[in-house]
């Protein structure tokens, strides 16, 4: 009974997590939050306190192989939210996720190729983003308690389908980013696809921790130890996230410095006019 409701608990956490962060950082910081892996690596946790090692090995595989169909359906969603319904945006993602994931499946592919494929993907994602105009937060538009009763639902649903279809199913069912979706169909109801497509764009920028810390757990899972596994996988994605954040503000960074250390426009003119008069 405690397993059960500490499972319940992790997706209602990362909305109520992401939902505090675009109240107070903006859309997009809210979808990185909820793109690290806050949910799938206590679930896998409790999963393999439940199920056994083997189970959560095989469904953290299954997980990192559909990697790229999630971002299919992030990608998809932003670029349809703009143009159609809502619910016609969701049919299309999941039609998106679905043929990569059957693709993904078809390939058997092995854990280095699934790692690799997600990471083009993501990157590829991020490159061609649909373009949007900048969307603000309006405070107090944002229904939590909606939110957190919504994202409960699915999760008792997939923890009812995760012991009856089996590690490899079960791990891709719940690779569909239903947290990451369920909030981005509230968040373009509530303040526009632009704002939906901002926080989808975070969520997969905070997607390649999610990827690094499920190839680290695969492989520390065969080695039988639990805590060091998922203590290791939460430190990768931090590390990694660190980088991403670090990288992403170098170029701002740069230009900062470069202004900085551009003399005004008057002190060039003096200066030339000194090298002018020396020469």
């Amino acid at each position: 009974m405690l397993f059960l409701l500490l499972r319940i608990m992790c997706a209602p956490l990362a909305v109520l997590l992401g939902t505090l962060a675009q109240r107070r950082f903006g859309h997009a910081i809210g979808g990185l939050v909820v793109g690290l892996p806050l949910v799938y690596l206590p679930f896998l946790w409790l999963i393999s306190l439940q199920y056994g090692l083997s189970f959560a090995h095989a469904m953290t595989v299954s997980l990192l192989l559909a990697a790229s169909a999630e971002v299919a359906l992030l990608w998809s969603f932003a670029a349809l939210a703009r143009r159609v319904s809502s619910a016609s945006a969701l049919g299309g993602a999941l039609g998106a996720f679905a043929l990569i994931a059957t693709a993904v499946q078809t390939l058997h592919a092995s854990i280095f190729l699934g790692a690799v494929l997600a990471i083009a993907s993501f990157t590829i994602a991020l490159r061609w983003w649909p373009r949007t105009p900048i969307a603000t937060f309006h405070n107090g538009k944002s229904r939590l308690s909606l939110r957190l009763a919504v994202s409960t639902i699915f999760t008792v649903a997939l923890i009812s389908l995760a012991g009856r279809l089996g590690a490899s199913l079960s791990g891709v069912l719940d690779a569909i980013p239903l947290t990451s979706l369920m909030m981005a169909l509230f968040t373009n109801h509530e303040h526009g696809a632009a704002a939906s497509s901002q926080f989808l764009r975070g969520v997969t920028r905070g997607s390649f921790s999610y990827v690094a810390s499920m190839i680290v757990l695969a492989e520390m899972l065969r080695t039988g130890h639990v805590l060091e596994a998922f203590g290791a996988s939460l430190g990768i994605a931090l590390l990694v996230q660190l980088a991403i954040q670090s990288w992403s503000s170098f170029p701002s960074l740069r230009q900062r410095l470069t202004t900085l250390s551009r003399p005004p426009r008057l002190m060039q003119a003096h200066y030339r006019r000194m090298y002018d008069f020396l020469s």
